[in-house]
């Protein structure tokens, strides 16, 4: 300062007028120095502002303490979960005198002793009691979940005749590869319900696009299957078909629904095989457009289907679709997925009890006829001409690569067969049914011997594009054979009425007893084109005594009476071990 210039504090001065510099200087410097303290507070603070959250300082920790507190009275019972509110604690640590004395002391509810540790201890919240559900609120639960087309719960119990069983059809723990769990066996199922049982039977079902539409089979670019197109029918099959199988299970309640293949069209689902079954995903929404959402309602929903895969789900002329995740989707868990798809290997079995009776299931994979293709072929699982030379392959599942295609194939039908004379031999079942892509007439060598040997009573197929039932004029005798590949996801081979009155699209409602199989034939327009009842085969070289006619009426009669019909032909199967059986067409 100019003064101080004037008047320098270590000049000769009086000793007053230093001190009034002194204390001049001081309360500048002051005033100075708190000037400055504000202004550089506010900028802080305008900056602070503009900070992001995220870069903000954290708040401390909150203190843990060592031994939870049990939640209040109050929340335990509450409809919904109540955050944790922990009175504060005081945070001294205890010296080891004092934890001895402390810990002796009886303890107070609520409060566990354990190991004091300078770490905090995470919270550990005591179990709450849950309150039971009353009746309604049962009932209203168990509606929800019906509607969602939840899997019912997988209770075990214990059925007439000692043995575990579930009420429901449990699939095994997935593994990495989808074949993996080829050839096994699945614990029992035991339906409880009373009769009469229904189960479903549809093949060949899904279509192309959203909506789905049936891949156009009768175009000219096939004139082998050329044919007119019918509008209203052609162009979606497969809704007219699930329409219908909406209106049956509204009264016939099926417990399940068989599956015999051709899932999807062109090429099965649209992804590279080789993917592990635990991560299928609908990438492609293949499964929520086709499957989930075209086959739901009162009846349908929750239902489980058993499934094979068909030539179509590998690829239809190649092998490295996504065949692999139409078994991993058995495990599926989330969206859209309802739970109720069940193909956990290609081939494997089921054993389904009921009441009084009890039937065995063999799926079986049969596409090996559609893979023996010579060189040039358009068509074939294993083409040349569609599969490349190089980078084919499905990985370590197989097949490796195009080359190794047939061979892997006729494999897998080798182990398949005997697998399936191995289990056939120790059935004790009442019905032994089996369930496969292909119709017996591709491998009738194989399958002749072993229905008269083992007494395989009903052959489940598809991939013939129509709707048949054969039973007693084929080389299999009195093994009946079910034709269903008119499901709709292809168009038909023969052409089909407006109205339905035709054998092309449609599906089978089989009605289950100990003492018959009653397989009705239903079109898309809801008719009923045959019931065709069948008797149990006996395996061979077992005595049979001479059959007598019924004490009752057939399913078969007692169906068509009842609708006011008088069936149009009758023919009775008079086959060498003294089985009968009766169709109605």
């Amino acid at each position: 300062p100019f003064w101080l210039k004037q008047h320098p504090i270590g000049s000769q001065r009086p000793a007053r007028i230093r001190h009034k510099a002194i204390a001049a200087m001081q309360n500048v410097s002051l005033v100075a120095a708190l000037v400055t303290l504000c202004a550089c507070t506010g900028v802080a603070m305008e900056e602070f502002e503009a900070v992001p959250t995220a870069w903000r300082p954290q708040e401390p920790p909150r203190q843990h303490h060592p031994w939870p507190l049990q939640p209040r009275l109050a929340d335990t019972y509450s409809e919904q979960p109540q955050p944790f509110r922990q009175e504060p604690q005081p945070q001294r640590k205890p010296q080891p005198q004092q934890q001895s004395q402390w810990q002796s002391q009886p303890q107070q509810p609520g409060l566990r002793p354990q190991q004091y540790s300078e770490q905090p201890q995470p919270f550990r919240q005591e179990p709450q009691p849950q309150r039971k559900p009353q009746p309604q609120q049962q009932s209203q639960w168990q509606s929800q979940a019906q509607q969602l087309g939840l899997r019912p719960q997988q209770n075990r119990g214990h059925f007439p005749g000692g043995n575990a069983c579930n009420d429901a059809f449990r699939a095994p723990q997935p593994r990495t590869l989808a074949t993996d769990l080829n050839g096994v066996a699945l614990e029992d199922t035991c339906i409880q319900s009373d009769g009469p049982h229904h189960i479903f039977v549809i093949g060949d079902w899904g279509g192309i696009g959203d909506p789905p539409r049936p891949a156009d089979h009768r175009s000219m670019k096939f004139p082998a299957h050329h044919r007119e197109f019918v509008a209203g029918v052609d162009d979606m099959a497969q809704q007219r078909v699930a329409a219908q199988m909406k209106r049956r299970a509204a009264v016939s309640y099926p417990d399940y629904i068989i599956n015999v293949g051709d899932n999807f069209y062109w090429g099965g689902i649209d992804a590279k095989c080789g993917s592990p079954t635990y991560r299928v995903r609908d990438y492609t929404g293949q499964w929520e457009n086709i499957f989930e959402r075209v086959y739901e309602g009162r009846g349908l929903d929750g239902v489980p289907w058993l499934g094979v895969l068909g030539n179509h789900d590998y690829g239809g002329y190649y092998f490295t679709a996504g065949w692999d995740q139409a078994i991993g989707y058995t495990w599926a868990e989330a969206a859209p997925s309802r739970g109720r798809w069940l193909t956990p290997a290609q081939y494997w079995r089921a054993k389904v009890r009921y009441t009084d009776f009890s039937v065995d299931y063999y799926f079986v994979d049969s596409n090996v006829f559609d893979a023996q293709r010579e060189t040039g072929e358009d068509h074939g699982i294993c083409s040349r001409t569609h599969n490349p030379r190089h980078g084919a392959t499905c990985g370590p599942e197989g097949p490796s690569s195009v080359e190794d295609c047939p061979g892997w194939f006729a494999n897998l039908w080798k182990r398949q067969l005997r697998w399936l004379e191995d289990s056939l031999a120790v059935s004790a079942a009442d019905w032994q049914v089996v369930v496969t892509h292909f119709p017996p007439l591709w491998g009738m060598q194989d399958w002749a011997p072993m229905a008269a040997k083992y007494g395989i009573d009903l052959i489940i197929t598809g991939h013939v594009h129509r709707q048949a039932v054969q039973y007693g004029d084929t080389e299999l005798g009195p093994t009946a054979v079910i034709i269903s590949g008119g499901g709709g996801g292809i168009t038909s081979e023969g052409l089909p009425d407006v109205h339905g009155y035709d054998d092309q699209y449609g599906f089978m409602d089989i009605t289950l007893t100990k003492q018959e199989l009653m397989i009705e034939a239903i079109s898309h327009g809801g008719h009923i084109r045959s019931a065709t009842c069948v008797r149990q085969r006996p395996r061979q070289g077992v005595a049979v005594g001479p059959t007598s006619p019924p004490s009752t009426p057939s399913l078969c009669q007692r169906t068509l009476e009842t609708q006011g019909r008088r069936p149009r032909g009758l023919r009775d199967v008079e086959a060498a071990e003294g089985s009968r059986g009766d169709r109605y067409v």
